[in-house]
């Protein structure tokens, strides 16, 4: 009977705690955070998906992070719409750069970082933050970017506690259907796996990185402005015609 409860227990437990949970934190702030893994304690269908090591440690400067990400978009496909917007926002890639590179001088060669940075541009307490999660490595030619969530919205609740904003879901190495996707672009390419390309699985070449440059940006990213108006109609919609606050035109 007491083996009984303690599986019962057990399975409780674990079957609920989803997520990525062998990570080892290198470094947080209030929105950003960074993590080494263990490749024998990745999730891989396939274990030769991943080269037994890495060419680690990373040595890169903040500028060239910048010129990496700072070009990336991804489409968002919904019933009401696509989004297209860019994956990070300038400011958000230069404050987080620094402790970036910092981390990447410390992996080894059988660990890789995982990346959880939380966004609000607007800074408004009605504006929802974003959040991005990502696996990040690199192998004797190219440079990995692989992407789990996307700016996605977190609720109030949330964006406050360290240990909830940076809980993110698995990210799979195998081509899931997603809602979302990094778009295409010729400073990289998407890894091919089991023959299609996995469009959240961004491969950079190492010979080719001193030729990107970051791209300055002319129309301001609105995709969390539009978050932000959207909660403000729900929010007109909640109200009650009868409701004895509104008044008469």
């Amino acid at each position: 009977m007491i083996r009984f409860f303690t599986a019962l227990f057990l399975l409780l437990f674990f079957g609920c705690n989803t997520g990525i949970k062998t990570r080892e934190l290198l470094f947080r702030n209030n929105e950003f955070a960074i993590y080494k893994l263990k490749r024998e304690n990745l999730k891989l269908k396939n274990p030769t998906i991943l080269p037994p090591s890495f060419a680690h440690p990373i040595d890169i400067s903040e500028d060239k992070i910048l010129d990496v990400m700072g070009n990336l978009k991804f489409k968002q496909e919904s019933s009401y719409g696509n989004l297209f917007s860019y994956v990070f926002d300038e400011k958000e890639i230069r404050e987080f750069a620094g402790d970036l590179t910092d981390g990447l001088r410390l992996l080894k060669p059988n660990e890789i970082l995982l990346i959880v940075s939380k966004y609000n541009p607007q800074k408004s307490v009605v504006s929802h933050y974003v959040r991005t999660g990502l696996y990040l490595w690199a192998d004797e030619t190219s440079f990995h970017l692989l992407f789990g969530e996307i700016k996605v919205e977190l609720d109030f609740e949330d964006q406050g506690n360290y240990f909830d904003w940076s809980k993110i879901s698995d990210i799979a190495f195998e081509n899931t259907p997603e809602s979302d996707f990094i778009l295409p672009d010729q400073s990289f390419s998407f890894k091919q796996v089991d023959g299609f390309k996995n469009k959240r699985w961004l491969v950079f070449e190492k010979r080719n990185l001193s030729k990107l440059r970051f791209e300055k940006r002319k129309i301001p990213d609105t995709s969390v402005e539009t978050s932000v108006k959207a909660d403000l109609i729900n929010d007109k919609r909640k109200i009650k015609p009868d409701d004895d606050s509104l008044l008469n035109d």
